[in-house]
Formats: C-alpha cells, sequence, structure tokens
C-alpha cells in the first residue's frame, strides 16, 4: 500500500469524510463562501465604531493573541482555517465571530472588563467564540436565513436553540480554556453579570436568553464544565493505575462533548497498553514509548487467537491515533505512538516510516515543545534497532538519549545489557492506615460517601462518584463497576496541603525524596509537566522534579 507522506496528508481536510481543504498555510485560506453572518456573545441594537480600523498594533493585541493561539493548539482541530483574530475599538456585542470574514472580534471595552478577572476571563470570552465555530452553532441559522421562503428554512428558524448555543459555548469554551492550562473559571456568570452592566444592556436582549436566566446558566456551565474536567482527571488516574477498559470508557464519554487530538491520542494508547497485556511476557524485551504499565495479568483464554487479539488491538490503537493525526496533522506524539504500533506488530517498513519520515520531521520543528517527544523517537529508534539484531546502534541510541535525560532510555539500556533493575525495594506502606487531612481510603470505603449532584453515569454498568470532605485538604474519586461488583478510589490532595504520606513525603519534596523513601516506582508515566511516579498504592504528580500533589489508590469489592 502506497503511504502518503507528511506535506500530502497536511492538506486533507478529514480522513474519516475525505474533503480535501488548503490546511498548509491557513492564514491565506479564503472564508466560506455562504454568508453566515455574525455569532456574538451579546447584541445591542446598533455597533458603536469609536476609531477605525483595529488595535492588533497594540500591547492588549499581543496579550490576547498568545491565550487564543494557546486555545487553537489545545483544540488541536486543524482540519478548517483558524479564524483571525481582532481587537477592536468598537462597542456592541462584546465578543463574536464572522463566518463571512472568518475573523474573531474582541471589542476593547470587554477586554477591559475582564481585565481585572485576569487572562483565565479572556480565555473564557475567546473560548467561547471558538466553540461556537468548531461546533457550527451558525449553521442553523445561516441556512434558515437563505431559505427563508421554504417550509424547511422556517421550521429550522423555529427550531434555533440560542439558550443551547449559548449554554455549550460557556461549557466547552471553558473546558477548552481548562485544557490549554488556564484552570477551571468558575466566574462565567460574574463576567455576563458585569459585561451587561458596562454595555448598559437590561434584562431582555432580543434573541437571547433574559441577563438572569444567562447568569444561571453562566452558573450551570462552570458546574458541567467541572464535571468534564473531574471525567478527564478520573480518565488519568484510572489509566495511571492500570485500570485500562475504565480509562477508555471515561475517554470516550468525554469524547461525547469535546473533540481532542490528545483525547484520541489517549485511547490509543490505552488500546496498546491492552495488546502489550496479551504478549508473552519473554517477547517484550523491551519498555516501549508509550507504554503506561505492561501488568501481564488476567486470562489470555479469549475467543479468538492471541495474535489475533493483539493485532486487532494494535489496529483499534492506530485508527485512535489516526483520529488525532487528522484533527492535527502536526501533532507528533500520535505519529509517534502510531509507529510504536507498527512496531509491537513487528512491522518495521511502516513504523521506521512513521518515525523517522513523519514524526522525527514534525518534532524538530518545535524542539522545545517536543523535547519529550523527540527523546522517545530515539528511545524508539534504538529499539528496533536491536530487535532487528544491530545491538551496536541501538545501544549508541539508548546511550544518547540517556545522557539527554531520558529515564526510559536508561532502562532499555540497562536491558539491553542485561543488567538488573530495581523496583519499588522499599514497602509503600498500609494504604488503608495513610490519611490526608481526617479522611483514609478505609474510612471512607466502610460508607462511601458521595455528592448526589455529580453522579455520573459513564457506561451502563460505570458509574462515576465525588466526595469532598468537609476539612477541604482532600477529594475522592471511585469509579463503581456493577458488572465487577468492584470500586476503584482515588484519596487526593488539595492544593496547598501541609501534611505527609505515612512514609513522610510532603509537597514540595524532590522526585529523589521521594525514592529514597519508597524505593524505584513500580513504572512512571510522562506528562507535558512532568512525571506521575507510581507505587502499589499510591501516586506522586512530579512537575519540575517536585511533588506537587499525591493520591492513594485502591480497588475492593463489594456486595
Amino acid at each position: 500500500m502506497h503511504i502518503l507522506n507528511h506535506r500530502a496528508r497536511s492538506i486533507m481536510f478529514a480522513f474519516n469524510i475525505g474533503v480535501l481543504i488548503l490546511t498548509f498555510y491557513p492564514k491565506t485560506l479564503k472564508s466560506q463562501d455562504r454568508s453566515f453572518g455574525t455569532l456574538p456573545m451579546l447584541n445591542t441594537d446598533t455597533l458603536i465604531v469609536r476609531s477605525p480600523g483595529d488595535l492588533n498594533n497594540t500591547a492588549e493585541y499581543d496579550t490576547i493573541l498568545k491565550i487564543y493561539n494557546k486555545l487553537v493548539n489545545a483544540r488541536g482541530d486543524f482540519r478548517y482555517p483558524v479564524p483571525n483574530l481582532f481587537l477592536k475599538d468598537v462597542e456592541g456585542r462584546v465578543a463574536s465571530i464572522d463566518y463571512n470574514t472568518n475573523e474573531i472580534t474582541l471589542e476593547k471595552k470587554a477586554y477591559d472588563v475582564c481585565k481585572k478577572y485576569g487572562e483565565p476571563a479572556i480565555a473564557f470570552l475567546l473560548g467561547h467564540e471558538l466553540t461556537h465555530y468548531y461546533e457550527k452553532h451558525a449553521w442553523r441559522g445561516g441556512f434558515a436565513r437563505d431559505n427563508a421562503d421554504l417550509k424547511l428554512g422556517k421550521d429550522l428558524k423555529t427550531l434555533m436553540d440560542q439558550v443551547a448555543n449559548e449554554t455549550e459555548a460557556d461549557y466547552l469554551g471553558g473546558f477548552l480554556a481548562y485544557t490549554a492550562g488556564f484552570g477551571m473559571f468558575d466566574k462565567g456568570d460574574e463576567i455576563i453579570s458585569d459585561l451587561y452592566d458596562a454595555y448598559n444592556m437590561g434584562e431582555l436582549v432580543n434573541g437571547y436568553p433574559s441577563k438572569s436566566d444567562r447568569i444561571e446558566l453562566g452558573k450551570r456551565s462552570a458546574k458541567k464544565l467541572e464535571s468534564l474536567v473531574d471525567a478527564f482527571d478520573m480518565a488519568n488516574l484510572l489509566a495511571a493505575t492500570g485500570k485500562d477498559k475504565e480509562a477508555y470508557g471515561y475517554y470516550q464519554y468525554i469524547l461525547n462533548y469535546f473533540q481532542s487530538r490528545e483525547l484520541y491520542n489517549n485511547l490509543g494508547t490505552i488500546a496498546v497498553k491492552n495488546a502489550m497485556t496479551l504478549f508473552d511476557k519473554d517477547s517484550l524485551r523491551f519498555r516501549y514509548v508509550s507504554e503506561l504499565d505492561v501488568k501481564f495479568e488476567g486470562s489470555k483464554e479469549v475467543l479468538v487467537s492471541v495474535s489475533k487479539a493483539i493485532n486487532q488491538a494494535l489496529d483499534q490503537a492506530i485508527l485512535h491515533f489516526n483520529s488525532a493525526i487528522s484533527l492535527d496533522p502536526n501533532y507528533a506524539p500520535a505519529y509517534l505512538n502510531k509507529a510504536n504500533a507498527y512496531a509491537l506488530k513487528k512491522d518495521f517498513t511502516k513504523a521506521n516510516y512513521y518515525l523517522n519520515e513523519e514524526a522525527l520531521p514534525i518534532a524538530k520543528k518545535d524542539s522545545v515543545k517536543n523535547a519529550k517527544t523527540l527523546l522517545d523517537i530515539t528511545v524508539l529508534q534504538g529499539i528496533i534497532l536491536a530487535l532487528n539484531g544491530d545491538e551496536k546502534k541501538a545501544k549508541k541510541k539508548f546511550t544518547e538519549a540517556k545522557s539527554k535525560g531520558s529515564k526510559l532510555a536508561a532502562i532499555n539500556l540497562s536491558i539491553l545489557n542485561m543488567e538488573k533493575t530495581k523496583v519499588a525495594t522499599i514497602a509503600t506502606g498500609d494504604v488503608f492506615a495513610d490519611t490526608i487531612g481526617s479522611t483514609s481510603l478505609k474510612g471512607f470505603l466502610k460508607k462511601p460517601l458521595f455528592a448526589n449532584k455529580k453522579v455520573m453515569k459513564i457506561k451502563e454498568d460505570q458509574t462515576f462518584f465525588q466526595y469532598s470532605p468537609s476539612d477541604n485538604k482532600s477529594r475522592v474519586f471511585f469509579n463503581q463497576d456493577d458488572t465487577k461488583k468492584t470500586r476503584t478510589a482515588y484519596l487526593m490532595t488539595q492544593a496547598g496541603y501541609s501534611g505527609t504520606t505515612l512514609n513522610g513525603i510532603k509537597l514540595g519534596d524532590t522526585d529523589d525524596e521521594v525514592e529514597n523513601k519508597y524505593g524505584k516506582p513500580m513504572y512512571e508515566i510522562e506528562t507535558t509537566q512532568g512525571q506521575l511516579q507510581v507505587y502499589d498504592s499510591i501516586i506522586f504528580f512530579i512537575e519540575n522534579n517536585r511533588v506537587m500533589r499525591w493520591a492513594n489508590y485502591t480497588t475492593k469489592k463489594f456486595i
């Protein structure tokens, strides 16, 4: 089969619909021919132009452009041309997207209102408009206007649900801001109230919910945003601790609301991990780059042959990686993980192609941002060389990556040299005796408590529960699996916690201090901020070589 190179694929619209657009230079693209008009956050009767032109040569614009670029990159959906951003000294719409010119405008007055709330507030407004764009909220209105003389057009206009669109733009825009690193912003209702006051808007605005309803919707959107954020955190916790099937369900749940290259990439990584559990232990000599954890557990008595089951899982992983790539053809981790999957399939021709012709050139375009990916590319190159019998060149690759700080390379170099590695040499202690504040998993699981309003049905047999103890020092997440009759619970520190673990680790301690107290972790997972050090009953979240938080975890049966 002929394999398209990166330049050819970078002009593909989306693999699943096969429509071509030019995405190579998005700023040179023309907007859609059909005029959809403007979709504003608010809309006064008149637009006041205080000064002609735009303010795109100002320090204020530089500020919002940095925020905007983070939001666009976090969305990671480059199937469509990215709207150009403008800051204008006009008054009447707060923030708006014009599909005719493919532009998003933030008004200077709205920017000034947001300043007291900081960058997260600006991210909230821009994320709101980007959500309108990516979710195609203007399509029905534009179609209805263009076909107003037909009954269908009139029906569509009647069916338009501005409330639903605005609510979705609020909470999905908030989730986008969260994923872009601006934290969970829960003051949308306050901003909306301030904007109504600043723009001298009354209680009722034609075509929009009332001011009081809009404020209430803002509060509800914040709660919905919080639920998506919590589900995302829970998915990552489950994935980190080997609960792959459960994590897979959580990621899929989030995809029902929010499309993201990272979500598809995580789904693919879990599928690869599932395939690796089916391998014979001795056949997996090295530690592969997308590995979360290789635990050779569970029954291999499957209905199909083990080799067929492995290939099915890896093929599913490749489909997920393709979905991530279709959203962003310049997303290097997905190419790397795709190459990794082909290496596990022993298809080294495709593995080398996606590794050396796709992942490597893309990662090199931004070597600072992709520093970890570049190290993992070198590691996988070493693994493929070793599996093809060239251990001398493999050793050179592992040594190169190790010298640049790759722990994974160091492990594989030890494996190549047939050296023994130490794993969890010190007991982690009794997870049930460990406490965070006044809460322990032992006490909690005797009588699980949860917030009724935060219960989420992830799948038919999986339910997500949450609880925040009154001392505000910890949080508890637990997944209930009704089929397996199990509860997997995580007891996590809150920000600023001043206590210690049972073995004496506190927030701010170094990763070396963790290893001195706990020994080598069972495994480490690289994150964009640092690592997760995973032991048999506790996870340490490391950023800049220091402990930012930790979580005790366990799985127990229930009757």
